[in-house]
This record gives C-alpha cells, sequence and structure tokens, in this order.
C-alpha cells in the first residue's frame, strides 16, 4: 500500500456563490429605481460586475454604493474611454464602469502611464 503526495484537485461548489447571488438580490432591492446596468458574476471568486451605459448612470451607482470620487479612474484609450470603480457591497466585491465618456481626439491620444511621466 503506498501514499501518495498529490493534492487532491479543488473542488469548487455552486453553493460558494451564494453571496454573490444574495448581495445582487440586495441590490435589486435596495436600488430598485436606479439604471439598470449589464451585470455579471465571477465565478472564480465572489465578485459583481456592473457596467453601465454612460457617466450619468454610473454616478447614481457610485453615489448610492459609496464609492468616494477620488476612487473612481477614468480609463481612455484612442477608441473609447470609460470610468472605473470597485468597492464592496454586503461583503461582496464588486467591479463598476461607466462607458461613453466623452473625451476629445486630443485627449484620447495624450500619453498615459509611462509614457506621460517620459514626455
Amino acid at each position: 500500500m503506498g501514499t501518495s503526495s498529490q493534492t487532491p484537485p479543488t473542488v469548487h461548489r455552486i453553493a460558494e456563490l451564494a453571496p454573490v447571488a444574495e448581495a445582487l438580490a440586495a441590490l435589486v432591492a435596495e436600488y430598485a429605481d436606479l439604471p439598470r446596468p449589464y451585470v455579471y458574476m465571477f465565478t472564480t471568486s465572489p465578485r459583481i460586475g456592473l457596467q453601465l451605459d454612460g457617466p450619468a448612470e454610473f454616478e447614481l451607482w457610485r453615489e448610492a454604493l459609496a464609492v468616494p470620487p477620488a476612487e473612481v479612474d477614468l480609463v481612455v484609450t484612442p477608441g473609447s474611454a470609460w470610468l472605473d470603480a470597485s468597492g464592496e457591497f454586503r461583503g461582496v466585491a464588486f467591479d463598476m464602469s461607466g462607458h461613453d465618456v466623452p473625451v476629445s481626439v486630443k485627449q484620447s491620444r495624450a500619453p498615459r502611464g509611462a509614457a506621460a511621466v517620459a514626455a
């Protein structure tokens, strides 16, 4: 009779998503009058994603979820710009984005990150 040093694979159960489902149900109940986001769940970690059509909708949700304005990032690429923030609701992490942020062509082409520092 031999022993094995191999660790059995981790089995993830759907029950692990219960906190995410409960947080989503609470979002619906508490903020029923807010604009409907595109919602997605991360199945690898307890996390919810909220994607909003524009800055005004994003701002309504940001205020409701008490995300400080200083914790909102503006992400700009040559083709688009969006607002991005994260936080926690009822013990479950969330990511939130608000799309179709108007920026000028000049703003969209401005250096970012390390390129901006080197300029």
